[in-house]
């Protein structure tokens, strides 16, 4: 059986009360707070306040630093990027409603760069919060507690397990290619990593499969097992989960 000390690069060592909730619980109210976000109306103040608030109350439960925070953050530096040009391009019915030297601003584009920035960068909080609070072996034990299919899981378990491995091993191909007089300028010199990304991941699948058969002929049936640990309830995420359904769906039906 799998510690669950077990740790990854994602997951932090602060102790906080979302810590040592059960991760299937964890799983399932990020999912909830999550699609409450996702079907929220960006013209609603009302809901749009609620949920930032509701999402950076767990960020603060959570003990993130926020400078790790904010580097995490970066990921959504796309998505922005791709919002802010929206107000000039997404129009309906040509509801310009300012110019400025010949370049129309549409209302219906300003609306949508609002709600892409307003879900995905608290869409994009929760899934912060919970890698951090969550390592990555419970993550996969919570979604086997939640039914998941397995072969999901299974191919999951072991992307986990393997990507420091294939890390690893991929700097020292590029130290030994160094020592060979390799250098990266240009992006001629790019084909020759790529001959050599390319060359292990045959490694891999190979590895993989030899792995994988190991693993059978010593029983492994495709189930994670964690060694028995006391998990506490967290009322404070549970009573803000439910606020934020709550307060969609008041405001979508009331």
């Amino acid at each position: 059986m799998y510690s669950t000390t077990h740790s990854h690069h994602l997951s932090l060592h602060e102790e906080s009360i979302l810590k040592n909730i059960k991760p299937e619980h964890k799983i399932l109210l990020t999912f909830f707070i999550v699609i409450s976000i996702a079907f929220s109306d960006v013209e609603s103040l009302f809901q749009i306040t609620s949920h930032i608030l509701i999402v950076f109350s767990i960020v603060f439960i959570s003990k993130i630093p926020l400078k790790t925070y904010l580097k995490r953050l970066t990921i959504d530096i796309p998505f922005i990027l791709f919002a802010l040009f929206l107000p000039f391009l997404s129009s309906e019915n040509n509801d310009v409603i300012y110019t400025f030297a010949g370049i129309e601003i549409f209302r219906t584009g300003l609306m949508d760069m609002f709600a892409i920035l307003f879900k995905a960068t608290l869409g994009l909080t929760m899934g912060i919060v919970l890698t951090a609070v969550t390592t990555n072996i419970e993550i996969i034990y919570g979604l086997q507690k939640l039914k998941f299919p397995q072969i999901i899981i299974a191919i999951m378990s072991f992307t986990i397990r393997y990507i420091d491995v294939f890390i690893d091993e991929f700097k020292r191909v590029k130290i030994s290619m160094r020592s060979r007089g390799y250098k990266e300028k240009g992006l001629k010199t790019l084909f020759p990593l790529a001959y050599a990304s390319g060359a292990m991941l045959i490694r891999g699948y190979e590895r993989g499969e030899r792995v994988y058969l190991s693993m059978l002929s010593r029983g492994f049936n495709g189930s994670i097992e964690l060694k028995e640990r006391k998990y506490n309830n967290s009322i404070i995420l549970i009573f803000l989960t439910l606020v934020s359904v709550i307060i969609l769906i008041l405001d979508k039906y009331l």
